[in-house]
Protein backbone atom coordinates (compact mmCIF):
# COMPACT_ATOMS: atom_id res chain seq x y z
CA UNK A 1 0.00 0.00 0.00
CA UNK A 2 2.69 2.06 0.98
CA UNK A 3 4.57 1.71 -2.56
CA UNK A 4 1.27 2.80 -4.57
CA UNK A 5 0.89 5.85 -1.98
CA UNK A 6 4.45 6.88 -2.89
CA UNK A 7 3.55 7.48 -6.68
CA UNK A 8 0.37 8.81 -6.38
CA UNK A 9 1.87 12.55 -6.24
CA UNK A 10 3.00 11.88 -9.74
CA UNK A 11 0.40 10.02 -11.16
CA UNK A 12 -1.82 13.12 -9.69
CA UNK A 13 0.36 15.28 -11.34
CA UNK A 14 0.45 14.14 -15.01
CA UNK A 15 -3.04 13.66 -14.42
CA UNK A 16 -3.15 17.48 -13.72
CA UNK A 17 -0.75 18.36 -16.54
CA UNK A 18 -3.13 16.46 -19.17
CA UNK A 19 -5.95 18.38 -18.10
CA UNK A 20 -4.07 21.85 -18.28
CA UNK A 21 -3.49 21.33 -22.14
CA UNK A 22 -7.34 21.08 -22.27
CA UNK A 23 -8.99 22.26 -26.05
CA UNK A 24 -10.40 25.49 -26.63
CA UNK A 25 -14.11 25.91 -26.02
CA UNK A 26 -14.56 28.00 -28.56
CA UNK A 27 -12.61 28.99 -31.98
CA UNK A 28 -9.30 30.42 -32.78
CA UNK A 29 -9.84 33.53 -35.64
CA UNK A 30 -5.88 32.59 -36.96
CA UNK A 31 -7.75 31.20 -39.94
CA UNK A 32 -10.49 33.66 -40.72
CA UNK A 33 -7.85 36.22 -41.18
CA UNK A 34 -5.25 34.59 -42.79
CA UNK A 35 -7.75 33.48 -45.88
CA UNK A 36 -8.70 37.11 -45.77
CA UNK A 37 -5.65 38.27 -46.24
CA UNK A 38 -4.28 35.45 -48.73
CA UNK A 39 -7.59 36.84 -50.91
CA UNK A 40 -6.93 40.06 -50.99
CA UNK A 41 -3.26 41.53 -50.22
CA UNK A 42 -1.00 40.07 -52.69
CA UNK A 43 1.98 41.30 -50.94
CA UNK A 44 1.02 39.24 -48.14
CA UNK A 45 0.74 35.71 -49.94
CA UNK A 46 3.53 36.51 -51.60
CA UNK A 47 5.31 36.90 -48.03
CA UNK A 48 3.71 33.40 -47.08
CA UNK A 49 4.87 31.59 -49.95
CA UNK A 50 8.00 33.29 -49.45
CA UNK A 51 8.43 32.33 -46.00
CA UNK A 52 7.11 28.93 -46.96
CA UNK A 53 9.92 28.08 -49.47
CA UNK A 54 12.85 29.37 -47.02
CA UNK A 55 11.21 27.77 -43.84
CA UNK A 56 11.54 24.39 -45.77
CA UNK A 57 15.03 24.90 -47.11
CA UNK A 58 15.64 25.44 -43.45
CA UNK A 59 14.48 22.37 -42.52
CA UNK A 60 16.05 20.10 -45.41
CA UNK A 61 19.00 21.67 -44.40
CA UNK A 62 19.15 21.10 -40.38
CA UNK A 63 17.93 17.08 -40.72
CA UNK A 64 21.26 16.80 -42.59
CA UNK A 65 22.88 18.32 -39.84
CA UNK A 66 23.99 16.21 -36.92
CA UNK A 67 25.29 19.49 -34.34
CA UNK A 68 23.46 19.35 -30.63
CA UNK A 69 20.25 21.81 -31.03
CA UNK A 70 20.15 25.51 -29.10
CA UNK A 71 17.59 26.40 -26.72
CA UNK A 72 16.41 29.51 -28.70
CA UNK A 73 14.88 32.00 -25.85
CA UNK A 74 12.22 34.24 -27.24
CA UNK A 75 11.03 37.64 -25.47
CA UNK A 76 7.50 38.79 -25.12
CA UNK A 77 5.47 41.20 -23.59
CA UNK A 78 2.01 41.32 -22.13
CA UNK A 79 -0.21 43.94 -22.80
CA UNK A 80 -3.24 43.66 -20.68
CA UNK A 81 -5.74 45.75 -22.48
CA UNK A 82 -8.44 46.26 -19.31
CA UNK A 83 -11.56 47.61 -18.63
CA UNK A 84 -10.32 50.22 -15.81
CA UNK A 85 -10.87 47.16 -13.01
CA UNK A 86 -8.58 46.82 -10.27
CA UNK A 87 -5.39 44.68 -10.89
CA UNK A 88 -6.25 40.94 -10.26
CA UNK A 89 -10.19 41.44 -11.20
CA UNK A 90 -11.77 40.94 -14.64
CA UNK A 91 -9.57 41.54 -17.47
CA UNK A 92 -7.29 43.46 -15.86
CA UNK A 93 -5.40 39.83 -14.68
CA UNK A 94 -3.10 39.69 -11.96
CA UNK A 95 0.69 39.66 -12.70
CA UNK A 96 1.07 36.08 -10.67
CA UNK A 97 -1.90 34.78 -13.22
CA UNK A 98 0.38 36.01 -16.37
CA UNK A 99 3.84 34.58 -15.09
CA UNK A 100 2.23 31.27 -14.68
CA UNK A 101 0.45 31.32 -18.06
CA UNK A 102 4.52 31.88 -18.99
CA UNK A 103 5.40 29.18 -17.14
CA UNK A 104 2.71 26.61 -18.50
CA UNK A 105 3.17 27.59 -21.88
CA UNK A 106 7.52 27.00 -21.50
CA UNK A 107 6.19 23.87 -19.76
CA UNK A 108 4.31 22.64 -23.50
CA UNK A 109 7.03 23.96 -25.37
CA UNK A 110 9.86 21.82 -23.56
CA UNK A 111 7.52 18.87 -22.81
CA UNK A 112 7.43 18.57 -19.33
CA UNK A 113 4.71 15.96 -19.54
CA UNK A 114 7.25 13.71 -21.75
CA UNK A 115 4.72 12.85 -24.41
CA UNK A 116 5.81 14.59 -27.37
CA UNK A 117 8.79 16.79 -28.73
CA UNK A 118 10.65 18.73 -26.69
CA UNK A 119 10.71 22.26 -29.16
CA UNK A 120 13.67 23.73 -27.00
CA UNK A 121 12.31 27.02 -27.31
CA UNK A 122 11.47 28.91 -24.22
CA UNK A 123 9.87 32.73 -23.84
CA UNK A 124 10.80 35.20 -21.04
CA UNK A 125 8.86 38.02 -20.21
CA UNK A 126 10.69 40.99 -21.20
CA UNK A 127 13.02 42.01 -18.67
CA UNK A 128 14.49 45.29 -20.60
CA UNK A 129 11.74 47.95 -22.21
CA UNK A 130 12.47 49.36 -25.70
CA UNK A 131 14.67 52.59 -24.14
CA UNK A 132 16.68 50.52 -22.14
CA UNK A 133 14.62 50.36 -18.70
CA UNK A 134 13.93 47.60 -16.26
CA UNK A 135 10.13 45.99 -16.48
CA UNK A 136 8.33 43.35 -15.75
CA UNK A 137 7.16 42.72 -19.18
CA UNK A 138 3.47 43.72 -18.48
CA UNK A 139 1.79 46.83 -19.82
CA UNK A 140 -1.56 47.71 -18.27
CA UNK A 141 -3.77 50.30 -20.41
CA UNK A 142 -7.38 51.13 -19.41
CA UNK A 143 -9.09 50.49 -23.03
CA UNK A 144 -12.81 51.46 -22.01
CA UNK A 145 -13.05 54.83 -23.62
CA UNK A 146 -12.20 52.89 -27.47
CA UNK A 147 -15.14 52.55 -29.31
CA UNK A 148 -17.17 49.39 -28.58
CA UNK A 149 -14.49 47.72 -26.65
CA UNK A 150 -16.42 47.13 -23.41
CA UNK A 151 -19.25 45.82 -25.32
CA UNK A 152 -17.72 43.93 -27.74
CA UNK A 153 -14.07 43.76 -27.17
CA UNK A 154 -11.75 43.54 -30.46
CA UNK A 155 -12.59 42.69 -33.87
CA UNK A 156 -10.16 40.60 -35.64
CA UNK A 157 -8.77 42.05 -38.83
CA UNK A 158 -11.32 40.91 -41.70
CA UNK A 159 -13.54 40.00 -39.26
CA UNK A 160 -17.47 42.09 -40.09
CA UNK A 161 -17.74 41.86 -36.16
CA UNK A 162 -19.04 45.30 -34.33
CA UNK A 163 -15.98 45.07 -31.55
CA UNK A 164 -13.22 48.03 -31.69
CA UNK A 165 -11.04 48.22 -34.32
CA UNK A 166 -7.95 45.91 -33.89
CA UNK A 167 -5.48 48.48 -35.01
CA UNK A 168 -7.20 50.51 -32.40
CA UNK A 169 -6.75 48.85 -29.27
CA UNK A 170 -3.22 47.26 -30.10
CA UNK A 171 -1.99 51.21 -30.72
CA UNK A 172 -2.66 51.43 -27.01
CA UNK A 173 0.57 49.34 -26.15
CA UNK A 174 2.74 47.73 -28.51
CA UNK A 175 6.67 47.32 -28.38
CA UNK A 176 9.14 46.85 -31.36
CA UNK A 177 8.38 43.34 -33.08
CA UNK A 178 12.08 43.46 -34.00
CA UNK A 179 12.83 42.50 -30.64
CA UNK A 180 9.42 41.75 -28.41
CA UNK A 181 6.91 39.32 -29.63
CA UNK A 182 3.47 41.30 -28.17
CA UNK A 183 1.09 39.07 -26.38
CA UNK A 184 -2.02 41.02 -26.24
CA UNK A 185 -4.80 40.39 -23.54
CA UNK A 186 -7.82 41.79 -24.20
CA UNK A 187 -11.79 41.52 -22.47
CA UNK A 188 -13.35 39.92 -25.23
CA UNK A 189 -13.01 38.85 -28.84
CA UNK A 190 -16.01 39.92 -30.81
CA UNK A 191 -18.28 39.22 -28.11
CA UNK A 192 -17.22 35.94 -27.14
CA UNK A 193 -17.13 34.44 -30.70
CA UNK A 194 -13.55 33.48 -30.34
CA UNK A 195 -10.47 33.07 -27.55
CA UNK A 196 -7.34 33.50 -29.42
CA UNK A 197 -5.83 34.47 -32.52
CA UNK A 198 -2.06 35.02 -33.83
CA UNK A 199 -0.19 36.63 -36.95
CA UNK A 200 1.76 34.09 -39.31
CA UNK A 201 5.28 35.70 -39.22
CA UNK A 202 5.37 37.90 -41.84
CA UNK A 203 6.47 40.53 -39.58
CA UNK A 204 4.40 44.27 -39.06
CA UNK A 205 3.96 46.71 -36.63
CA UNK A 206 0.65 45.15 -35.37
CA UNK A 207 2.67 41.60 -35.36
CA UNK A 208 1.76 39.03 -32.60
CA UNK A 209 -1.32 37.36 -30.57
CA UNK A 210 -4.35 38.08 -29.02
CA UNK A 211 -5.80 36.45 -26.36
CA UNK A 212 -9.40 36.81 -23.86
CA UNK A 213 -8.19 37.35 -20.39
CA UNK A 214 -9.78 34.04 -19.10
CA UNK A 215 -7.31 32.44 -21.69
CA UNK A 216 -4.45 33.58 -20.54
CA UNK A 217 -3.53 31.09 -17.66
CA UNK A 218 -1.51 28.21 -16.92
CA UNK A 219 -4.03 25.67 -17.18
CA UNK A 220 -5.31 26.72 -20.98
CA UNK A 221 -4.17 25.53 -24.37
CA UNK A 222 -4.86 28.88 -25.95
CA UNK A 223 -1.68 30.52 -25.52
CA UNK A 224 0.69 27.31 -26.79
CA UNK A 225 -1.83 27.03 -29.55
CA UNK A 226 -1.65 30.87 -30.42
CA UNK A 227 2.11 31.00 -30.41
CA UNK A 228 2.27 27.85 -32.66
CA UNK A 229 0.34 29.68 -34.89
CA UNK A 230 3.00 32.85 -34.41
CA UNK A 231 5.58 30.56 -34.95
CA UNK A 232 4.29 29.13 -38.31
CA UNK A 233 2.08 26.26 -37.15
CA UNK A 234 -1.34 25.61 -38.72
CA UNK A 235 -4.24 23.46 -37.54
CA UNK A 236 -3.70 19.97 -37.66
CA UNK A 237 -6.87 20.24 -39.57
CA UNK A 238 -5.85 22.81 -42.09
CA UNK A 239 -7.30 22.36 -45.61
CA UNK A 240 -10.39 20.63 -44.25
CA UNK A 241 -13.47 23.19 -45.83
CA UNK A 242 -14.60 23.84 -42.52
CA UNK A 243 -14.65 20.37 -40.92
CA UNK A 244 -16.50 19.33 -44.41
CA UNK A 245 -13.47 16.82 -46.14
CA UNK A 246 -10.75 15.07 -44.96
CA UNK A 247 -7.28 17.78 -46.21
CA UNK A 248 -5.55 16.46 -49.10
CA UNK A 249 -2.64 14.40 -48.30
CA UNK A 250 -0.80 13.70 -51.21
CA UNK A 251 2.35 15.42 -50.16
CA UNK A 252 2.64 16.30 -46.35
CA UNK A 253 5.38 18.79 -47.05
CA UNK A 254 3.11 21.08 -48.98
CA UNK A 255 -0.86 19.80 -48.17
CA UNK A 256 -2.98 20.08 -45.11
CA UNK A 257 -0.52 21.21 -41.99
CA UNK A 258 3.17 21.10 -43.79
CA UNK A 259 3.89 18.41 -41.53
CA UNK A 260 4.15 14.78 -41.65
CA UNK A 261 3.95 13.28 -38.51
CA UNK A 262 0.35 15.03 -37.77
CA UNK A 263 -1.81 13.05 -39.72
CA UNK A 264 -4.64 14.92 -42.09
CA UNK A 265 -8.36 15.06 -39.73
CA UNK A 266 -11.39 17.11 -40.06
CA UNK A 267 -11.93 19.55 -37.21
CA UNK A 268 -14.38 17.59 -35.27
CA UNK A 269 -12.67 14.14 -35.58
CA UNK A 270 -11.26 13.58 -32.08
CA UNK A 271 -12.27 9.46 -31.50
CA UNK A 272 -10.56 6.67 -31.20
CA UNK A 273 -9.93 6.19 -35.07
CA UNK A 274 -8.95 9.21 -37.74
CA UNK A 275 -11.63 8.48 -39.86
CA UNK A 276 -9.68 10.22 -43.13
CA UNK A 277 -6.69 7.77 -42.84
CA UNK A 278 -5.09 4.89 -40.85
CA UNK A 279 -1.62 6.16 -41.69
CA UNK A 280 0.71 7.75 -39.07
CA UNK A 281 0.69 8.12 -35.42
CA UNK A 282 -3.51 9.54 -34.60
CA UNK A 283 -2.93 10.52 -31.38
CA UNK A 284 -0.20 13.39 -32.91
CA UNK A 285 -2.98 14.89 -34.15
CA UNK A 286 -6.05 14.36 -31.93
CA UNK A 287 -3.80 15.42 -28.55
CA UNK A 288 -2.30 18.18 -30.71
CA UNK A 289 -1.70 21.92 -29.26
CA UNK A 290 -2.67 23.10 -32.94
CA UNK A 291 -6.01 20.77 -33.08
CA UNK A 292 -9.72 21.64 -31.10
CA UNK A 293 -9.50 18.59 -29.40
CA UNK A 294 -9.71 17.99 -25.71
CA UNK A 295 -7.32 17.44 -23.95
CA UNK A 296 -4.31 17.79 -26.11
CA UNK A 297 -0.76 16.97 -24.87
CA UNK A 298 1.56 17.69 -27.49
CA UNK A 299 3.72 19.05 -30.93
CA UNK A 300 5.51 16.94 -32.37
CA UNK A 301 8.95 16.34 -33.71
CA UNK A 302 8.03 17.59 -37.33
CA UNK A 303 6.54 21.17 -35.48
CA UNK A 304 9.47 21.75 -33.85
CA UNK A 305 11.73 20.94 -36.64
CA UNK A 306 9.21 24.16 -38.66
CA UNK A 307 8.82 26.49 -35.70
CA UNK A 308 12.63 25.95 -35.04
CA UNK A 309 13.05 26.62 -38.85
CA UNK A 310 10.87 29.94 -38.72
CA UNK A 311 12.86 30.88 -35.64
CA UNK A 312 15.78 31.21 -38.09
CA UNK A 313 14.29 32.91 -40.55
CA UNK A 314 13.57 36.53 -40.84
CA UNK A 315 11.31 38.22 -39.69
CA UNK A 316 11.59 36.22 -36.09
CA UNK A 317 15.10 35.73 -36.61
CA UNK A 318 15.81 39.12 -34.98
CA UNK A 319 13.82 38.28 -31.59
CA UNK A 320 17.23 35.93 -30.97
CA UNK A 321 19.29 39.10 -30.71
CA UNK A 322 17.08 41.15 -28.83
CA UNK A 323 18.21 42.58 -25.49
CA UNK A 324 14.84 42.26 -24.09
CA UNK A 325 15.54 39.55 -21.28
CA UNK A 326 19.05 41.04 -20.82
CA UNK A 327 21.80 41.99 -23.06
CA UNK A 328 22.53 40.30 -26.54
CA UNK A 329 26.22 40.85 -26.34
CA UNK A 330 28.75 40.26 -23.56
CA UNK A 331 30.98 43.09 -22.72
CA UNK A 332 34.69 41.95 -21.43
CA UNK A 333 36.02 45.59 -21.35
CA UNK A 334 34.97 49.45 -20.71
CA UNK A 335 37.98 50.53 -22.46
CA UNK A 336 37.01 49.00 -25.85
CA UNK A 337 34.06 50.33 -25.99
CA UNK A 338 32.05 48.81 -29.02
CA UNK A 339 31.76 47.23 -32.13
CA UNK A 340 29.26 47.34 -34.68
CA UNK A 341 28.33 43.97 -36.75
CA UNK A 342 25.32 44.62 -39.68
CA UNK A 343 23.35 43.34 -40.90
CA UNK A 344 22.38 41.09 -38.12
CA UNK A 345 20.59 38.92 -38.83
CA UNK A 346 22.22 38.27 -42.21
CA UNK A 347 22.09 35.55 -44.89
CA UNK A 348 25.71 35.06 -45.38
CA UNK A 349 27.70 38.45 -45.52
CA UNK A 350 28.71 40.68 -42.27
CA UNK A 351 29.84 43.63 -41.66
CA UNK A 352 32.53 44.59 -39.07
CA UNK A 353 33.17 48.15 -37.96
CA UNK A 354 35.92 48.33 -34.98
CA UNK A 355 36.00 52.13 -33.86
CA UNK A 356 38.42 51.85 -31.86
CA UNK A 357 42.06 49.56 -32.87
CA UNK A 358 42.41 46.62 -35.03
CA UNK A 359 42.09 42.79 -33.38
CA UNK A 360 41.63 39.32 -33.58
CA UNK A 361 38.01 37.92 -34.97
CA UNK A 362 37.06 34.84 -33.51
CA UNK A 363 33.67 33.39 -34.64
CA UNK A 364 32.51 30.25 -32.79
CA UNK A 365 29.19 28.18 -32.82
CA UNK A 366 26.69 27.91 -29.86
CA UNK A 367 28.55 24.65 -29.04
CA UNK A 368 31.88 26.81 -28.70
CA UNK A 369 33.64 25.29 -32.23
CA UNK A 370 35.68 27.88 -34.00
CA UNK A 371 34.34 28.37 -37.25
CA UNK A 372 36.57 31.23 -38.35
CA UNK A 373 39.46 32.97 -37.01
CA UNK A 374 40.59 36.47 -38.89
CA UNK A 375 42.68 39.23 -38.37
CA UNK A 376 40.82 42.36 -38.76
CA UNK A 377 41.81 46.29 -39.19
CA UNK A 378 40.69 49.19 -37.50
CA UNK A 379 37.93 50.65 -39.54
CA UNK A 380 35.45 48.48 -41.75
CA UNK A 381 35.78 44.86 -42.52
CA UNK A 382 33.29 42.06 -43.92
CA UNK A 383 33.13 38.40 -43.14
CA UNK A 384 30.83 35.30 -44.27
CA UNK A 385 29.25 32.05 -42.85
CA UNK A 386 27.51 30.19 -45.19
CA UNK A 387 25.29 27.53 -42.66
CA UNK A 388 22.46 29.23 -41.09
CA UNK A 389 22.05 29.00 -37.16
CA UNK A 390 23.52 31.32 -34.19
CA UNK A 391 27.37 31.99 -33.55
CA UNK A 392 29.44 34.35 -31.22
CA UNK A 393 31.51 36.91 -32.45
CA UNK A 394 34.20 37.59 -30.74
CA UNK A 395 37.12 40.50 -31.21
CA UNK A 396 40.00 40.60 -28.84
CA UNK A 397 42.04 43.94 -28.94
CA UNK A 398 44.54 45.36 -26.72
CA UNK A 399 41.39 46.93 -24.67
CA UNK A 400 40.18 43.73 -24.16
CA UNK A 401 37.40 41.66 -25.57
CA UNK A 402 33.60 42.08 -26.75
CA UNK A 403 31.41 39.33 -27.92
CA UNK A 404 28.37 39.74 -29.60
CA UNK A 405 25.68 37.01 -31.10
CA UNK A 406 24.71 37.06 -34.94
CA UNK A 407 22.14 35.03 -36.95
CA UNK A 408 22.95 33.31 -40.45
CA UNK A 409 19.53 33.10 -41.97
CA UNK A 410 18.51 30.92 -44.58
Amino acid sequence: MKKHLKNFPILIFLFLFQLQGMGQSAECATDYIHTNLMQTDSDYRKQIHLLESQVEASIQNHLHSKSKSTIYTIPVVVHVLHLGESIGTGSNISDIQIQQAIIGLNNRFRNVNGLGADVEMEFCLASKDPNGNSTNGINRVNSSSVPNYSTNGITPMGNPCSGAVETAIKDLSRWPVSDYYNIWVVSEICNGSFVGYASYPVGGLYDGLVIVSTSMTSNSGTLPHEIGHGFFLYHTFNGDGGNVSCPVDIDCQVNGDYVCDTPPHKQGDCGTINPCTSAGVWDNSRYNYMAYCPLVNRFTQGQKDRMRATVLTAPRASLLTSEGCGSASINLSSELGHFIIFPNPSESVFTIKLPIESGELLVADMLGRVILQSRIELGTSTFSLDNPGIYIVNVSTKGGDLSQKIIVTE
